[in-house]
This record gives C-alpha cells, sequence and structure tokens, in this order.
C-alpha cells in the first residue's frame, strides 16, 4: 500500500509539473536558413546560434550545417525560426583535439573535443557577426575566417 501511495504521489507531481504549458503566448517565429562557409569552403557540424539581443523577444535559436554548409534555425520548441529582431550569430564546431570528426558513438567529453572555429565566432560580446529576422528573410550567407 506504501509503494502504491508513492507512485500515485510521483504521478500527481509529474502532473502538476508538466502541465499544459506556460501561460505566456506563443510567440511568432520566422524561418530562418543559409550557408556557412570557413574559408571559402562549405563546413559540415557547425553549429549555428541565433542569441537575440536586447529588446528581441525570445531564448533564440539553433541548428547544425549538412555537408553543403547548409542550415536552417529551430526555436526551442522545435519551429523553424526565430521571433523578429535583432541577433548576434554564433558559431561552434566540436573536434577531437587533432582535428577529426568525433565517433558517433562517443560524445564530446569522452574525447576531449575542442572548438576548431575562433573563441570570437562563440562568443556573445566579442562575435563580429549579427542579424536582423523580419517578417521574410533571405539565406544568410555566413563567411567565417578561420584565422
Amino acid at each position: 500500500m506504501l509503494q502504491y501511495r508513492i507512485l500515485l504521489g510521483c504521478f500527481v507531481i509529474c502532473l502538476v509539473g508538466c502541465g499544459g504549458g506556460s501561460t505566456e503566448p506563443t510567440l511568432e517565429v520566422f524561418p530562418v536558413n543559409g550557408t556557412v562557409t570557413v574559408d571559402g569552403e562549405a563546413l559540415q557540424s557547425v553549429t549555428v546560434f541565433f542569441d537575440p539581443q536586447e529588446g528581441t523577444k525570445g531564448t533564440g535559436g539553433g541548428g547544425v550545417t549538412d555537408a553543403s554548409g547548409n542550415f536552417t534555425i529551430l526555436y526551442r520548441d522545435d519551429r523553424q525560426g526565430v521571433p523578429q529582431g535583432n541577433y548576434k550569430v554564433l558559431f561552434s564546431r566540436l573536434v577531437q583535439p587533432d582535428g577529426s570528426p568525433i565517433p558517433q558513438d562517443a560524445t564530446a567529453a569522452d574525447v576531449g573535443a575542442v572548438n576548431s572555429l575562433p573563441a570570437k565566432y562563440n562568443d556573445p560580446a566579442n562575435t563580429p557577426v549579427s542579424a536582423v529576422i523580419k517578417a521574410t528573410n533571405e539565406p544568410f550567407k555566413f563567411e567565417l575566417k578561420s584565422k
């Protein structure tokens, strides 16, 4: 009987804690996509994050480049895009210390991964890349330099 009460208590706590979501209205997001090149070449597995600046609503969004350097930004609830506003754009690409990709069966921590892109691209205070998101957006073309 005690086990039943504990199980029931856990179930009730989960229901209360995972209730119908936030009471704030869902923000409208607008599609964001584009390409990333590094020294003129498309680079796979670059994480792209749109960091909202003061006055821009929401939590930003992110995506990862494919083999052609293409990315699509997803908001935190997996909708494509982010709210209108001003963003700093951050980039990182984790690789093994020798520069090779992280194996499928390993985590970044397992292999001591490092960011292969210059640190300024992953620092909100120093990134030279920004973007303005409007109701309609052309694909972005971000051209990064490795040095």
